[in-house]
């Protein structure tokens, strides 16, 4: 799975690159505006080492200042656990990107940035061969971390982010015991769990809008 979706976002780069123009700045970098999409890898989730789970998605940004940029994104990540169930996992939320450095002190190539933002998410673990026995939620997450854009081309850019996401509510972790599937509800109140995220997007740039 991990594999095909990598393919895709390869594949994506000399379609992206093959059709570009000049990209004319109205006035430095705020205003503009690009489409993408990505590749994540939750590494563990709610606390404890798990099958990694792996999925696609899509987002935009919208550069409100020099240093500060706007991402929407929507991410579906699935996942097996063990040889008898699997989770399935849906994030749709808003990031903001604060470049420390100056523009001056980039090079063409690389662009760091810290990274904070919040979103709302739905899981689902289910049996393979009772999909009766299952356990879904809705809640939201929040989430830090840091990434680097890798400038190919003057509109086209490579994203790697790392953030760790911390969910904000109950929540349900399933595993396989003895060739069962076991499901265990939290009780009580408030738990801060989440999981690590790593991802590869790509990005394009429309347009220049102020």
């Amino acid at each position: 799975m991990l594999k095909k979706q990598l393919l895709l976002l390869i594949l994506s780069v000399p379609i992206l690159t093959s059709a570009q123009e000049t990209l004319k700045l109205k006035n430095h970098h705020g205003g503009l505006f690009s489409l993408g999409m990505r590749s994540t890898v939750s590494t563990f989730n709610h606390g404890s080492w798990q099958d990694v789970s792996t999925g696609l998605g899509g987002q935009f940004r919208l550069q409100i200042h020099d240093r500060i940029n706007m991402e929407f994104y929507g991410d579906y990540l699935t996942s097996k656990i063990g040889d008898v169930g699997h989770r399935d996992d849906a994030h749709v939320g808003w990031s903001v990107m604060y470049y420390p450095l100056k523009d001056k002190t980039f090079t063409k190539f690389m662009k760091p940035y810290l990274v904070m933002g919040h979103c709302f998410d739905y899981s689902r673990v289910a049996e393979n061969s009772n999909p009766d026995n299952n356990f879904e939620r809705f809640s939201s997450a929040i989430q830090l971390g840091a990434g680097n854009h890798f400038n190919l081309t003057e509109r086209f850019d490579l994203t790697f982010v790392a953030q760790y996401m911390f969910h904000l509510g109950k929540h349900a972790s399933a595993h396989e015991h003895e060739g069962e599937f076991e499901i265990h509800q939290e009780t009580g109140g408030l738990s801060l769990e989440g999981h690590l995220l790593f991802t590869l997007g790509i990005n394009y740039k429309i347009a220049d809008l102020w």
